[in-house]
């Protein structure tokens, strides 16, 4: 092609039009051409160029500077010419390297292609399975959606007798450990007004109040008659009803009974209406083998926290009744199908967003990327791990 531009027979014009020069300064190591297209295959001119035609491999262009400088740049060793280099022609076997490098490179896109096709194939297949299943959830949500509503309904009127009747147990339970406890202050205010009545005449005098110093108000460690008839509501004697009903609530927590019997107070006798005593009172059968000190113990305990003893008996809830809880059994089965239905109900809904999601990702034109949807690669170095997961969110 270049013979077009240099016929011998015809003056030559520089590549760009500027001049048209006799042929015979062509490549006369002089350059007339601003373009430097005079002299290909000298090293005139420094913006010339020359053709390595490298017969069997590709061919060239060169800067002209490097023509006849001694190092072959052309296989083929054409730009040598006439500077005594000695230059082997390597353009075959580096044509031969050249074409075995293309023909892998074209196997490896085949093999690619292949493959591309493949994972095509399968991402449609995919696509198309993934949506078949994603209607098919999207019908079963609704019917779940259904059993869920209708569980819900059952479970709230199952739940309705079933508190109710929680209820009553409760407030039942709740109302005897009141009655319970009336009971044994009004028997604990009836045995400390009976100790305290010393001459037994039904009436609760101020004088008699007096030996009972645990009584007193003003902290001086003493009861004056002053103090006691403050305790007596301002008079002199109170009757048994006045003072069970109006002392006793004012003094029940500092009052002591004087009784050093070794024997608990009297509050055993009431065993069979108050359970709870015996069981404050420990497991010890043998009261004789307990020694004064114990009893001491459980007298000042009595009076201290009998109260609290009262209602120890039932600090926890009795079992409910036959009724009662064949009502729990029912509105717990119901409580327990709903809940699997609202379970069974989530993993769908959670299932048919994970299918959304992926349906809705980017795994190119066809998606032939869907196969590394979800995979994970990791590089272990001497310090760290580092973990690639590809197309995740």
């Amino acid at each position: 092609a270049d013979r077009v531009f240099y016929d011998e027979t015809k003056p030559f014009t520089c590549l760009d039009g500027s001049k048209v020069i006799p042929f015979d300064q062509v490549n006369d190591d002089y350059c007339d051409c601003k373009d430097g297209s005079d002299e290909p295959g000298t090293s005139a001119c420094s913006n010339g160029n020359f053709h390595c035609t490298n017969a069997g491999y590709r061919p060239i262009y060169i800067p002209s500077s490097r023509v006849n400088d001694g190092i072959c740049d052309c296989c083929d060793t054409t730009d040598e010419y006439n500077s005594g280099a000695h230059c082997q022609n390597t353009c075959r076997e580096m044509g031969r390297k050249e074409r075995e490098e293309l023909q892998k490179k074209a196997e490896m896109a085949r093999e690619g292609m292949l493959l591309k096709q493949k994972y095509i194939e399968e991402s449609q297949k995919g696509r198309e399975e993934k949506q078949a299943r994603l209607q098919e959830l999207v019908e079963k949500r609704q019917s779940a959606q259904s059993e869920v509503d209708s569980l819900r309904a059952k479970k709230e009127e199952a739940e309705k007798p079933e508190k109710e009747a929680k209820d009553v147990h409760k407030k039942e339970w709740e109302d005897r450990r009141e009655a319970e406890k009336a009971a044994f202050e009004k028997k604990r205010s009836l045995e400390a007004f009976t100790e305290m009545d010393e001459d037994s005449d039904g009436i609760l005098s101020a004088q008699e109040l007096l030996s009972h110093s645990e009584l007193d108000s003003n902290g001086d460690g003493s009861l004056s008659d002053q103090e006691a008839q403050e305790l007596l509501l301002g008079s002199q004697s109170v009757d048994v009803s006045t003072f069970q009903d109006s002392v006793w609530p004012q003094i029940k927590e500092k009052y002591k009974s004087k009784s050093e019997a070794p024997s608990p107070p009297p509050i055993e006798e009431g065993t069979e209406s108050h359970p709870e005593i015996p069981h404050e009172d420990g497991d010890d059968d043998d009261g004789e083998d307990g020694g004064d000190d114990e009893d001491d113990d459980d007298l000042d305990e009595d009076h201290s926290t009998a109260p609290g003893k009262s209602q120890g008996e039932e600090s926890e809830m009795p079992p409910y009744d036959d009724t009662t809880q064949k009502l729990i059994d029912a509105a717990e089965a119901v409580r327990n199908d709903y809940e699997s239905a609202s379970k069974s109900l989530k993993e769908i809904e959670d299932t048919i967003r994970n299918l959304e999601k992926e349906i809705s990702l980017d795994f190119g034109p066809q998606g032939e990327f869907s196969y590394l949807y979800g995979q994970c690669y990791e590089l272990s170095t001497s310090e760290y791990i580092y973990r690639l997961c590809h197309l995740t969110v």
